[in-house]
């Protein structure tokens, strides 16, 4: 019984903790958001509109990709993931890098999307449909997205430590206040990496099942 109260009062604990980060950095998480689904449905109407222009970009970009990822397995895509997301968080030191990293990439997955639907894209196996798109993206997707998202804001957070410690040491005031950024900065960086592993998981392991069963693709 004694062990029932405690992991509900744990549990609690948790519940607050996440609940107080999130109105904390709701502003920064709703800019982070902004930021990113707004490229990607700019990316959207580049990708459909366009589709000529991205093409050959498309093809250097895959052509990159293969020579650059050799072996598809958690550790491999949990790294490169990984490296993105510590690149925007050490990156909000300077505002523009988060702001970078969220729109290239909300951009490319939209103009690849876009392109899709467009109707252009030919594989070995044939056509590659939307519904193609949202079966192979959507497994670790609705994972991966979401840290991304969150550790633009942890980025952000970042910035808003930097100036709010110049604003204090220029008015010569204690810069202990600052401190609840730093620590709130880290505990989403946390969350982004805790996300992004479980995709890695998902992506290596259970995405191209999933993607070839609901897309009618032999599984191999």
């Amino acid at each position: 019984m004694s062990k029932i109260v405690s992991l509900n009062i744990s549990g609690k604990r948790y519940v607050t903790f996440l609940t107080s980060l999130y109105q904390r950095n709701k502003l920064l998480l709703t800019i982070s958001t902004g930021i990113f689904l707004g490229f990607l449905f700019l990316g959207i109407l580049f990708g459909y509109f366009l589709s000529n222009y991205f093409e050959n970009f498309l093809k250097t970009y895959l052509k990159l990709l293969r020579g650059i990822i050799v072996e598809l397995s958690t550790f491999s895509i949990f790294i490169k993931n990984l490296q993105a997301v510590l690149v925007m968080f050490i990156g909000g030191l300077i505002v523009i890098v988060p702001i970078i990293s969220l729109s290239f990439n909300g951009f490319f997955l939209g103009a690849f999307f876009g392109y899709v639907i467009h109707g252009s894209f030919s594989t070995a196996s044939g056509i590659f449909t939307p519904w193609h798109f949202i079966a192979f993206t959507m497994p670790h997707g609705i994972f991966e997205l979401p840290a991304l998202i969150i550790a633009g804001a942890a980025g952000f957070r970042i910035s808003t430590l930097i100036i709010g410690l110049i604003k204090n040491i220029v008015s010569k005031i204690p810069v202990n206040d600052q401190y609840w950024k730093f620590k709130d900065s880290i505990a989403l960086l946390a969350i982004a990496i805790i996300l992004l592993f479980i995709a890695a998981i998902i992506e290596a392991n259970f995405t191209p099942i999933i993607g070839n069963y609901l897309t009618g693709l032999p599984v191999t």
